[in-house]
């Protein structure tokens, strides 16, 4: 009597069921020179809070190499972390954007609140980081500050102004005592960015409300970021009321942990 050869059926996810074997992306790092140009901009004042997962610290005392390896590390981990925030948000239903626009907007209140403390990085470095040109990062950053500078960015650069202008800042410093600038006397000091003569000119403008007449600050320097103000300007920064007054008005956003 004939007998039927039996057949082994071939194991579920084998390579002859026709499925794919549904392998994971391959993981891609982020490239070393973007992480670069998002350390730099990083703020003085703010690093010695750039602590990495492990706990280790900012090596405040090490030189230039380490301290830089430090900051590379912080803003690889903050980015993945932010990547995650972003993903699993939308995933959820949660950011709901109306166009792509609005999450480029979301990505940089991101980048300036966890990694930036609170300060907007020259559109040359932001054009890099959005992939795009720098006349639409400077479209892209106006868009920003019209939206978040008197909430968000005025208040911490504020409180940056009055300790570079009273010289209490040990990593921005006076550079001249006086200098003549049209006709006019004043200091010169060195700034994080050129982004800080607009803000010294808002408090300039807060300046003017209380009834007195002075020169806008100018940069004298884009190369070194060497700001110019005059005397009848710093004339005002000394005045402790004034200053009270203002920080009071503006205050600091709490959310982000950053405590000025």
């Amino acid at each position: 009597m004939a007998t039927t050869k039996q057949t082994t059926p071939a194991q579920s996810g084998s390579e002859s069921d026709g499925f794919p074997n549904l392998s994971p992306p391959a993981k891609e790092d982020i490239l070393r020179n973007v992480r670069l140009v998002f350390a730099k901009n990083i703020p003085e004042d703010v690093r010695q809070n750039c602590t990495l997962k492990s706990g280790a610290k900012y090596p405040e005392t090490k030189d230039e190499a380490d301290q830089k390896s430090h900051l590379v590390d912080f803003v690889s981990e903050r980015l993945y972390v932010i990547s995650r925030f972003e993903y699993v948000r939308w995933l959820n239903g949660r950011l709901p954007f109306v166009t792509p626009r609005e999450l480029l907007l979301w990505r940089l209140r991101q980048y300036v609140e966890f990694i930036w403390g609170f300060q907007l990085p020259d559109d040359d470095d932001l054009a890099m980081m959005f992939n795009t040109t720098k006349l639409r990062a400077a479209a892209l950053t106006a868009d920003f500050s019209a939206r978040f500078r008197k909430s968000l960015l005025f208040p911490i650069a504020l409180q940056r102004l009055y300790r570079i202008l009273r010289q209490e800042d040990q990593n921005y410093k006076m550079v001249d005592k006086e200098i003549e600038y049209k006709k006019d006397l004043g200091p010169t000091f060195k700034v994080p960015s050129s982004r800080y003569v607009q803000d010294a000119n808002s408090l300039i403008e807060e300046y003017r409300l209380r009834g007195d007449i002075m020169r806008n600050a100018v940069l004298v320097s884009r190369e070194q970021n060497i700001m110019w103000v005059s005397t009848r300007v710093m004339d005002w920064v000394s005045d402790d009321e004034v200053k009270a007054d203002l920080l009071n008005l503006y205050q600091i956003p709490r959310e982000g942990g950053y405590a000025g």
